[in-house]
C-alpha cells in the first residue's frame, strides 16, 4: 500500500524540532535503519516510527523530502515555525 507523501509528512511531523533525530534519520540507509538508530538514541518508540515514516518520505519522495526538511528548518532557524 502506497502512502501519499501528505499522509507521510503527518506522521513525521512530531519530530520536526528535534534536529538531532532529523539528522539521525538523514544520515540512515533507510526507514529500517533510521527507526533503529533513533530508537536507540531515544529508547521512544513513537518518536522511533516517526523516524522510520521521514525516510520513507525521502526514500519515496526525494524532491518533497528536501523541500520539507529546508522548509521546515529554515522556519525554525528565523525562528517563524508555526
Amino acid at each position: 500500500m502506497s502512502r501519499s507523501s501528505s499522509e507521510i509528512k503527518v506522521r513525521c511531523s512530531s519530530i520536526l524540532d528535534d534536529d538531532e533525530i532529523v539528522f539521525l534519520v538523514g544520515e540512515s540507509s533507510s526507514p529500517s535503519a533510521a527507526y533503529e538508530m533513533v530508537f536507540s538514541k531515544t529508547r521512544d518508540a513513537s518518536k522511533a516510527k516517526a523516524g522510520r515514516w521521514l525516510a520513507v518520505l525521502r526514500r519515496d519522495y526525494p524532491v518533497e523530502y528536501r523541500e520539507f526538511i529546508s522548509n521546515y528548518t529554515s522556519h525554525a532557524t528565523n525562528g517563524t515555525a508555526k
